[in-house]
Parts: C-alpha cells; sequence; structure tokens
C-alpha cells in the first residue's frame, strides 16, 4: 500500500520554494520548518523502514537448522535408551 509521503515532501519543498521567489520573508521564516521536517521524516522513515526488511531477509538465510548434516539430531531425545 502506498502512501505517498515522499511524493507529497517533494511537492512541499517545491511549494516552498515558489514561497520563497513570491512571499514576504515572515512567512518564510514560519513555513520552512514544518515543511523540512515533514520532508525528513519521510524521507528517513522510508529509509529506516527499507533497512529494517532487509535486516530481516538476511536473517532468515542465516538461520541454522535444528538438525545436522549427519542425520543425528541436534538434541536426541533422551528417553530412547533402550
Amino acid at each position: 500500500m502506498k502512501t505517498y509521503k515522499r511524493e507529497l515532501a517533494v511537492l512541499l519543498i517545491l511549494w516552498l520554494v515558489y514561497i520563497v521567489e513570491v512571499k514576504d520573508v515572515a512567512i518564510i521564516e514560519i513555513l520552512v520548518w514544518p515543511v523540512f521536517s515533514f520532508a525528513a521524516a519521510a524521507f528517513g522513515f522510508d529509509q529506516y523502514s527499507k533497512l529494517q526488511q532487509a535486516t530481516k531477509s538476511s536473517n532468515r538465510g542465516n538461520q541454522r537448522s535444528s538438525q545436522r548434516t549427519g542425520g543425528e539430531d541436534k538434541y536426541p531425545d533422551l528417553g530412547d535408551d533402550k
């Protein structure tokens, strides 16, 4: 499911560039922090989630089986001594 956070962040930055060219400095001082905070959060959270998914997928390949290559169980049932 796509949320379009990054696309909205790019649009907000482009809108801020337009505002810088057209409006007064006072309005820019008010708008710069929310726009850049949203953009940083949108791109930062996206990168963080991608790193978490990459870490999960790489850890799945490194898990060892509970059986040894010789066919012996790693933890044999101790009640089978007859």
